[in-house]
């Protein structure tokens, strides 16, 4: 073998004690696709100069390898270039056979290019550590304080944390192998939702950083009709990547691309969050303080997540730019619907919110509630929704009340499932919540212009007065809140029939609240109404229940006196579940099943 080819073999035989690699088959990926050379044990024939090869191989690895170490690069490559040192000086000051200090020679130039090259790749990207990159804010910490090796796969590099920690209360994917969540106990804090994303090495954050720009570029000037999330293909963001840093492995790759479509087509930080089908509402109430989401099965959680100074204000205007709508310091309020059907209240700057910007989203429910459901969770027994049934059957006029997040909206989408197929329906709402089957069903939203000067929104009031012109059977007003009630209130007195809801505690409060400023409905008016629903959220244990507390039916004696008739009482099907107890007030007669029979709803 010549002085050249024995020089590598030595060479490759020092890398190995230097940096840890072993004899045989190369197992690296990264450091492997670094290689131009096949794998020896791709050909069997070559066994024979496998030392040669994988020496080769690993020699042109090398420099690529310590330029992306970020641990031990900078200590390896000193130890190369002492290396390349003390040979030379051998070589120079040492009376060795002529062989010996050629091999010296060699060695020593090799380890000298081998440590220069790996230098330049170690300094090489002139942009160097960027703080604040898109993608790794502060507010989300990593899995873990080391950066997994390319080597593993990713679910090996991120795996879920083991049940076995601390305080743990339960723990689920979000996006596997990327996104996981934990709920733990936090010391005197109580239980934290605490998300876990996978950790950026500091040229990973350059990458990253060079990358989300070329990708703006790419979604503002390539075909802008089409979303973003369209226009992010897994090979068009693997192609951007590959072009800042054609040496990354496979698994790193995967985790920046996920970054990106984070950022670029979902909510940034909130991704997990509005991915988490267990979660209802989402809220930050300024800068410095932890997102608080709301659990369907632990409540009201503090999460990892908070905005610095600067973040929050740009979040919420990437949320209305989401909603399609414009804030400002003009116009600091909105409220809006987010792609997905999700509502968002948004406010900006500290002109409103003394602690700054601050956003709530009420989560869509992608899948809409059926009376099945409403029965699975123990809202209402099959009894009461049997009743129902007869109620929309034929025809009569409901209001759903309740406080906030009582599940209102959710109840009265489920009991519209009992119109008929065919019958015209026509629904009117601020934001888009109700989903029905029906294919004779016109949804219509409300339209709020911020244009001073400019005429044109559309309120519900507007939208009530137009539904009355095409001839609807069913009119379902999303919630009544001012004077679109009174509007409401003539279309029940002309026959048609209507589904409503509004936020009171009671039967009482909500007759109230419709024959006072600022509804104003007359007491005349209420002979129109058959039922009133009340439905209530109660906090049993650890868990938030939501019942149906009471129905009754409206009535107006001769004296104008509205009078409500207790129907049904109780939390239906609580008994067992949750402990509550009912009072069994449930026979009565009814004009609501249309032929004055006897309506009765025991419970067994």
């Amino acid at each position: 073998m010549a002085i050249r080819d024995r020089a590598l073999v030595i060479l490759a035989t020092l890398t190995d004690t230097f940096y840890g690699f072993r004899a045989g088959p190369v197992k690296t990926p990264s450091f492997a696709q670094a290689s131009s050379l096949p794998h020896s044990e791709d050909n069997p024939t070559a066994q024979p100069l496998a030392g040669f090869g994988k020496s080769v191989a690993r020699l042109r690895a090398i420099p690529a390898y310590l330029g992306n170490r970020t641990d031990t690069g900078d200590v390896l490559i000193l130890a190369v270039f002492l290396v390349a040192f003390l040979t030379g000086y051998g070589a120079l000051l040492i009376d060795f056979p002529i062989p010996v200090l050629g091999l010296l020679g060699v060695i020593s130039l090799a380890t000298l290019a081998l440590a220069g090259s790996a230098a330049w790749h170690r300094f090489q990207p002139a942009s160097g550590t960027r703080h604040g990159m898109p993608g790794t804010t502060k507010t989300i910490p990593v899995h873990g304080s080391r950066v997994p090796e390319a080597s593993l796969s990713i679910e090996q590099a991120l795996p879920l944390p083991s049940r076995r920690e601390h305080g743990l209360l339960e723990q689920y994917w979000i996006e596997s192998p990327f996104t996981s969540v934990r709920i733990v106990r936090k010391g005197n804090e109580g239980f934290v939702y605490t998300v876990d994303e996978p950790s950026l090495t500091e040229e990973e954050q350059a990458v990253l950083f060079e990358t989300s720009s070329h990708l703006r570029k790419v979604i503002v000037y390539d075909n802008p009709e089409n979303p973003p999330a369209e226009r992010l293909d897994a090979s068009t963001i693997s192609h951007i990547i590959r072009e800042f840093h054609p040496r990354i492995a496979n698994d790193r790759l995967a985790i920046l691309s996920y970054y990106l479509r984070r950022d670029h087509s979902g909510y940034g930080p909130l991704e997990a969050l509005m991915r988490d089908p267990a979660l209802e509402d989402i809220s930050c109430n300024g800068e410095n303080l932890p997102v608080f989401v709301f659990h369907r099965t632990h409540g009201s959680l503090p999460t990892n997540i908070l905005f610095r100074e600067g973040e929050l204000d740009q979040f919420v205007l990437k949320l209305a730019q989401k909603a399609n709508k414009q804030i400002s310091l003009s116009n600091p309020m909105v409220d809006a619907t987010l792609p997905g059907g999700s509502r968002v209240q948004i406010t900006f700057s500290n002109i409103v919110s003394l602690r700054g910007s601050s956003f709530t989203i009420r989560k869509f429910r992608a899948d809409p509630m059926t009376p099945l459901d409403l029965i699975r969770y123990g809202t209402y027994s099959a009894e009461v929704l049997a009743f129902l049934w007869l109620v929309i059957e034929h025809r009569k006029s409901l209001i759903i009340a309740g406080g906030t997040a009582s599940g209102k909206t959710s109840t009265m989408n489920a009991v519209s499932l009992f119109i008929p197929l065919n019958a015209k329906i026509v629904s009117l709402e601020d934001t888009h919540e109700i989903q029905l089957p029906h294919k004779n069903w016109l949804a219509t939203i409300t339209r709020e212009l911020t244009v001073s000067g400019v005429q044109g929104d559309i309120d519900l009031f507007s939208l009530l007065k137009a539904s009355m012109r095409q001839r609807p059977e069913f009119i379902i007003v999303g919630e009544v809140r001012g004077r679109e009630a009174q509007t409401l209130f003539q279309a029940m007195n002309t026959g048609h029939a209507t589904l409503s809801t509004l936020h009171a505690g009671s039967v009482r409060e909500a007759i109230n609240r419709l024959t006072h400023e600022p509804i104003s409905v007359p007491p005349v008016m209420f002979t129109a109404l058959d039922l009133v629903i009340s439905q209530s959220v109660f906090t049993y244990g650890n868990q938030r229940v939501r019942r149906c507390s009471a129905i009754n039916e409206i009535t107006v004696n001769d004296e104008g006196t509205i009078i409500p008739r207790l129907l049904y009482s109780g939390m239906s099907r609580a008994t067992q579940q949750d402990g509550f107890h009912r009072n069994r007030k449930c026979s009565t007669r009814s004009r609501c099943c249309g032929d004055g029979r006897r309506s009765r709803l025991q419970k067994n």
